[in-house]
């Protein structure tokens, strides 16, 4: 930076600018924003983000005590505003922001670096390639409007994330992509036309030089349009002293071009513009086919929140008002008409329909709900009126979406390590280049600055950049839409090596869906003179916040009728639920044993202070699909185990004919389930299906962990894939995709070192020209997208 640029964004100073002493010399700002901006980055010990950072030329806004903008960012302080887009876990809470501003590798360096120098912040990660922030922070340590403040003070403004909006960038982008190659493709045409004429040696000097000057015109718009993102990126990965493939991609371009500008200017030597304009078109065309690839599982997970409407219709005393959806409290009643999309999760408390839940779990037929059952934010009401009281305690969608941005913004241990290969390969790649011109310029020093050329081209690592991570995006974007979603960067690798799966019994294989079987009275109930009904209104009462399958039994049993006032309602994960009345305990738990006779069903017992006041049988049935799930994975060769918190063991001989060739563990409690886990052989090559609340322990502490649709949001955050559909099969459908998608990485990563191993001698040896280099490796990265595009056929 001089004097008459500002130090910070790089842009013209006025005659008398703004100064800040540092280090015994002045620095220059075009305003007191700049200025602000680089005192603040510099005052907290982050300096280093100026070595490598390419300013985007736009000068910051003035910053000052009484800035109004700076005022309204206390405004997301406010719950009513947060609940749109935050989630809260215990003491913390998350988000997700789209941030403006970012230019290059150093804004997500800086941001991330400032962020977690902030007091509360826990955690702060930024997706360079869609600029987005996921934030975790202590609220009672942090407000969510000084983290804005503070990324204001440094240049960047932050917005909650909306779907559209990233919609509209995704689309910008593509139309960039489309300029550069259609600007590409006309300058490869053209010049390709001009080297027709100027290899067929039967034209006149001077037309020879015109063709020369025409194709140097041709080829000027795509270099400065076409090509500018390559060197720009180089030019930033040099600066941070990080090698990347651009760095080759550009030399090779560059080169090209200027020698082929002397020769226009001097007229000797030769030109080569339409290799130039050939192998930026087939390199722009590759990276465009890998942009699609990545973005299309964004696009798609965008959707449904799109579909979600910001009015709704409340519904009071009969009279129906629509309303902004950010004005609905908890416990509200809304009515959704046919078509319309529900915007919260609640519970349907008059009519009966189906919903298209096609957007949330893959599954295209419509699911029927009555009185009673579920809604989820985002499913469309189909064919008739219903009225939904709503829960806005619970944040499924934004919860789904947080999990969803987690995965896509971590990385495979094969991807980071297929980097780190590519950046030593363009390493090894430039000395070997180096060598290659030296020996060139001892035997045959014309044809040295060609040859090296060629070896830049052709070995341009692209094809080994692109051969993993899109397959995995595609193969993540195919599991979605059958409703697995995968939240964590490593699951497609674990699940290619699996070898084992340990299945939670109750709402994982079976339905869920518990009745009352038999009821015995114990005579210490009958000397109270309770009767059946009493004691179904007792659990009823119990279970009424429970979250497990078990509750579901309960559900529609008819309020207490004995005016017994039950409090502190707790629950056991793994035995039971108990509260607190003036009599006494309660507690509704499993059997501590059972009889043969009961060992055809769950029992559980009612108790006050600890002595039994009945015996209740519960009855549940294997979910249809089990059977063609274990035929699946037995032709996998993946062994099935099942672990269940009660003590019945009747399904046990139906599991084994079903083709349960593992474990079959009873009575175990969220402390068995974790110790028979971590006490298990070969742990990295173990999965675990669990739902329940009692689960959340055993998928903290498995290697890899499923939860299923109805799983609480505690299991569902500890999981790495949430199965968004009842149908098991598809956890079949998902390790088969896995296992291929390790295959088509491993024939991609063959491929490209296949190719190399060949192309480098032959442009080593002179046999390979620039032109055809260039169409070599574009051809070579277009099979390796190709192939990656063959996991949307499973």
């Amino acid at each position: 930076m001089t004097e008459s640029i500002c130090y910070h964004c790089g842009l013209p100073n006025p005659d008398r600018p703004l100064t800040l002493p540092l280090a015994g010399k002045e620095l220059s700002f075009c305003c007191i924003g700049c200025r602000t901006a680089a005192q603040t980055i510099l005052d907290a010990g982050l300096g280093e983000y100026y070595r490598f950072y390419q300013p985007d030329q736009h000068p910051v806004e003035s910053i000052t005590a009484g800035n109004t903008e700076l005022d309204t960012l206390t405004l997301y302080d406010r719950p009513d505003i947060q609940q749109d887009f935050v989630t809260s876990d215990n003491d913390e809470k998350q988000c997700i922001l789209a941030v403006e501003g970012i230019s290059c590798s150093a804004c997500t360096w800086l941001i991330e670096k400032r962020l977690q120098q902030l007091p509360g912040v826990r955690q702060a990660t930024v997706n360079a390639s869609t600029h987005r922030l996921s934030l975790t922070w202590a609220p009672d340590q942090q407000p969510l409007s000084g983290i804005f403040q503070a990324l204001y003070l440094i240049g960047y403004r932050a917005r909650p994330f909306l779907p559209d909006e990233e919609e509209d960038i995704r689309q910008r982008t593509q139309r960039k992509y489309i300029l550069r190659l259609g600007i590409a493709g006309i300058g490869m045409m053209q010049a390709m036309m001009n080297a027709v004429a100027l290899y067929s040696g039967t034209i006149t000097e001077q037309h020879e030089i015109w063709l020369w000057w025409t194709s140097f015109f041709l080829t000027v718009p795509v270099i400065a349009i076409s090509a500018w993102p390559f060197f720009t990126s180089a030019w930033n990965s040099l600066k941070s002293k990080h090698m990347s493939m651009d760095v080759s991609v550009s030399l090779a371009i560059l080169s090209a071009f200027g020698a082929s500008c002397y020769a226009t200017v001097t007229g000797h030597g030769e030109v080569y513009y339409e290799s130039v304009n050939m192998f930026t078109f087939f390199l722009v065309l590759s990276r465009f086919l890998e942009f699609r690839a990545r973005t299309q599982a964004a696009r798609d997970g965008n959707a449904a929140q799109n579909l979600i409407a910001q009015t709704c219709h409340k519904v009071i005393n009969n009279d129906v008002t629509e309303i902004p959806v950010r004005d609905m409290c908890d416990g509200d009643v809304i009515r959704l008409m046919p078509g319309e999309t529900s915007p919260f999760d609640g519970t349907i408390v008059a009519g009966q329909s189906q919903f298209d839940e096609s957007s949330f779990t893959g599954e295209f037929r419509p699911v029927t709900k009555n009185t009673g059952d579920p809604v989820s934010a985002g499913t469309i009401n189909q064919y008739q009126r219903v009225d939904v009281r709503i829960n806005r305690d619970r944040q499924s969608f934004n919860l789904l979406t947080n999990l969803i941005e987690r995965g896509s913004a971590e990385k495979s241990r094969l991807a980071r390590l297929i980097d780190q290969g590519a950046r030593q390969f363009i390493w090894s790649t430039l000395i070997i280049a180096a060598l290659i011109g030296l020996v060139w310029l001892w035997y045959d020093p014309d044809r040295a600055f060609w040859i090296v050329i060629s070896v830049l081209v052709v070995t341009c690592p692209c094809a080994l950049s692109l051969a993993t991570p899109t397959a995995l995006a595609q193969a993540t974007l195919t599991l979605k839409t059958k409703g697995f979603v995968i939240t964590r960067g490593y699951v497609l690798e674990r699940l290619s090596q699996l070898t084992d799966i340990a299945f939670d019994k109750t709402g994982t294989l079976t339905e869920g869906r518990f009745s009352v079987h038999n009821i015995t009275l114990t005579e210490p109930c009958l000397r109270r003179g309770l009767s059946d009904s009493d004691i179904l209104a007792l659990c009823a009462a119990l279970e009424a916040d429970s979250e497990h399958p078990i509750a579901s039994a309960f559900k529609n049993i008819a309020p207490n009728t004995l005016s017994l006032s039950l409090s502190a309602p707790e629950n056991l994960p793994g035995y039971g639920v108990r509260a607190t009345s003036p009599e006494g305990e309660w507690q509704l738990s499993r059997a501590d044993s059972q009889s043969n006779e009961t060992d055809a069903a769950t029992c559980l017992e009612l108790s006050l202070n600890r002595e039994c006041f009945a015996r209740l049988e519960l009855t549940d049935q294997l979910r249809p699909m089990v059977p063609k799930l274990f035929e699946s994975l037995s032709a996998a060769n993946i062994n099935r185990h099942v672990l269940t918190g009660d003590s019945s063991r009747s399904l046990a001989p139906q599991l084994t004919q079903y083709g349960l060739n593992g474990q079959f563990v009873s009575h175990c409690t969220p402390e068995d389930k974790v110790s028979w886990v971590s006490g298990f052989g070969e742990k990295d090559r173990l999965a675990v299906v669990g739902d329940g609340l009692n689960d959340a322990p055993l998928l903290a502490s498995a290697h890899l962990s499923i939860a299923m649709l109805d799983a609480t949001d505690l299991t569902k955050a500890h999981a790495d894939v949430l199965m968004l559909t009842q149908d098991l099969q598809v956890l079949a459908t998902a390790i088969s995709v896995a296992r291929k998608t390790r295959r088509i990485i491993r024939q991609n990563l063959s491929w490209a070192l296949i190719y190399n191993a060949i192309a480098l001698p032959l442009a080593a040896l002179g046999l390979v020209s620039p032109w055809q280099a260039a169409i070599g490796m574009s051809l070579s990265s277009l099979i390796v997208v190709g192939n990656a595009m063959r996991l949307r056929k499973i």
